[in-house]
């Protein structure tokens, strides 16, 4: 096991640490299986179904051999289903428990006649106690030298397009079991194109909304720029994790004959397709957080902005209610219960006068106001 890594911790007081699993939709167990020795896969319901189909396929399961290249993919297997597999094969225990309990670390491992690869693909829905939610589940590997064993769960699409790959390029393709599992490692890391494509487009719509976003709207914008982030720190950290185990697979291959190198090559390109997607979403994290700071930015003006306005109508308030208060002192004089020019006049030339003398105070004071710059 020096060949490969990571190592894997076999204290079983590890997994007491590993997060709670939300549980997957139940779905039929569908076993699928291609050999060179047919033109076309095999489908079935049962390992039973498949040997009273196919009897080469029984004599693999009690012997182990077979006269060509193998790959049997088992899709939502129950427990069951894993457990007599792993009898059939001599799949040790450690790696029969990881399967079952659907282990989410990413690794590679060496176990003897074959070795054990947990991938996790970008994204599969999953019902949880809260409602439908979109995580990741892993597919495993078995790599013996004759053949592959898979096991997937939820709606994984990943070996499918490697058996239209194997199709598409059998004639001129030399099929090793190391050549199938960097297929599926392949077609795993591809899977994770679209993400990035759908952030670099919101990422770029984003930055170029900063200036035409309305100061309700920058509330939502802010949200958005956060759910990005946490996307691409999520993606950002799976694609890192297959960084270890692509160059652990690569040493594997490299230490085999010539058609486990022609592999590796293939595996190079794989990791300068993860970095280079690495690098887009670093870029991406970039652009949002330049975008995050231009909202705050815009925000923090808007709140500024508004601030002043409203400062500046309390202001005109004050000063308008400074002007009217003197001239109630002025009619509460005339209001009292004593004798007030003009009391005994006759016509309302009095009571006009007053009314003039108060609006025109109240004029000379808004003047005034006006012109010490107050209003």
């Amino acid at each position: 096991m020096g060949l490969l890594a990571p190592f894997r911790d076999n204290h079983p007081e590890r997994r007491a640490g590993v997060e709670e699993k939300a549980t997957v939709v139940e779905q039929p167990t569908r076993y699928s299986f291609f050999t060179t020795r047919l033109e076309a896969p095999l489908y079935a319901g049962s390992t039973h179904e498949l040997a009273s189909t196919y009897t080469p396929f029984e004599t693999l399961l009690d012997t182990g051999e077979h006269s060509g290249l193998w790959w049997l993919d088992v899709a939502s297997p129950a427990e069951g289903d894993i457990e007599s597999l792993s009898r059939a094969f001599d799949i040790h225990p450690l790696t029969t428990e990881d399967i079952k309990i659907r282990e989410s670390r990413e690794k590679i491992e060496l176990f003897g006649p074959y070795y054990f690869l947990s991938l996790r693909p970008p994204q599969v829905q999953m019902d949880t106690a809260s409602g439908v939610r979109t995580s990741s589940l892993n597919v495993y590997a078995l790599v013996f030298r004759g053949g592959v064993i898979t096991f997937t769960f939820g709606d994984c699409p990943h070996p499918a397009h490697v058996r239209s790959r194997i199709k598409e390029h059998r004639s001129h393709l030399a099929l090793t079991s190391d050549w199938i599992c960097y297929a599926l490692i392949d077609d795993i890391v591809d899977g994770f194109a679209p993400f990035i494509d759908r952030i670099e487009s919101g990422v770029e719509t984003m930055e170029d909304s900063v200036s035409i976003t309305r100061p309700d709207d920058i509330g939502m914008a802010l949200q958005n720029i956060y759910h990005c982030r946490k996307e691409v720190t999520r993606i950002r950290q799976l694609l890192y994790d297959k960084t270890d185990v692509i160059r652990s697979f690569a040493r594997h291959c490299d230490s085999f004959g010539a058609a486990s190198t022609q592999v590796a090559l293939y595996l190079s390109d794989i990791q300068d397709h993860v970095l280079t997607m690495m690098a887009n979403l670093a870029n991406a994290e970039q652009m949002l957080s330049r975008s995050q700071s231009k909202y705050l930015s815009q925000l923090s003006f808007d709140s500024t902005r508004m601030r002043n306005s409203i400062v500046a109508a309390l202001s005109r308030l004050t000063v308008v209610a400074s002007c009217i208060v003197p001239m109630q002192f002025i009619t509460g004089l005339m209001g009292m219960n004593v004798t007030v020019p003009g009391e005994n006049a006759n016509g309302l030339n009095w009571w006009l006068g007053i009314l003039g003398l108060i609006l025109g105070l109240i004029a000379v004071f808004l003047v005034i106001a006006k012109k010490t710059r107050f209003l």
